[in-house]
């Protein structure tokens, strides 16, 4: 019923409803996928470029404000969120001829936030929809390198069983957070609880590029084996980011 007293059309019902905000929470898993690259040979000596590929699952919350508009006529979804959790990967493959392993690489998601636009399809009692926007993610990178060493008095520290003692050696590691940009693309499913409620199920794909990290900085280690020259090395390491999840979202006053 409109304020003269005049009954309401369906038009205006649907208009109300794309142009209200909602919001909701979710619960899911994360997947970490990570490259890193031994650009100068410098922990396989001797096989520059050298390539590992890693990955690891965790648990990861999120919450997600969003609104319906119209976009020259097409309704268009446009949303915001933001996800904590476990999400993290790690290898100590990167030397493969050393035993134990003495180099671990790892990645690690601190938070991620994407900003999406998207549109959606109902079929029958469900809504199928799909979307892609920016994606922003705080990531620490870290290499870890082991090496045995010497006490006091110059003598091999050595384990009870007499495997060398290892230590971390600050000059051949890093360790660097990052706010990287990347894009993402989502799809899922969601339907009707209520008036006011939506069950969804929803996957994210998140793409971060790469970025290079340093070691050996002082240069006082060969770069790439014996008779290689004494310089910096750098690593080049990609991260990727999936998501599947499921949620609840609140549409108030509809």
């Amino acid at each position: 019923m409109l304020a003269d007293g005049s009954p309401a059309n369906a038009a205006d019902d649907d208009a109300s409803r794309w142009t209200k905000t909602y919001a909701g929470i979710f619960a899911g898993a994360g997947r970490v996928d990570g490259k890193v690259v031994d650009k100068d040979g410098f922990s396989y000596s001797g096989n520059p470029g050298w390539t590992v590929d890693y990955d690891d699952a965790g648990a990861a919350g999120s919450a997600l404000i969003g609104r319906k508009v119209e976009i020259g006529g097409v309704p268009v979804t446009v949303e915001i969120d933001g996800m904590f959790g476990e999400l993290s990967a790690e290898t100590n493959r990167i030397d493969p001829r050393y035993q134990p392993p003495d180099e671990t690489v790892k990645s690690e998601f601190q938070w991620v936030a994407t900003a999406r636009a998207g549109v959606e399809r109902p079929i029958g009692r469900v809504t199928a929809f799909a979307s892609a926007g920016l994606a922003l993610a705080r990531i620490e990178q870290s290499l870890r390198d082991l090496d045995a060493y010497r006490d006091q008095n110059g003598e091999w520290v050595l384990l009870a069983d007499g495997r060398a003692a290892q230590r971390k050696d600050p000059d051949d590691s890093f360790r660097d957070g990052s706010t990287e940009l990347g894009w993402v693309v989502g799809a899922g499913i969601e339907t009707s609880l209520s008036d006011a409620w939506t069950l969804r199920l929803e996957g994210l794909y998140m793409d971060f590029g790469d970025s290079t990290h340093d070691a050996n900085r002082s240069g006082d280690d060969r770069c790439c084996g014996a008779g290689s020259p004494r310089r910096p090395v750098s690593y080049r390491v990609e991260n990727q980011l999936g998501v599947v999840r499921l949620g609840f979202i609140y549409r108030p006053g509809l």
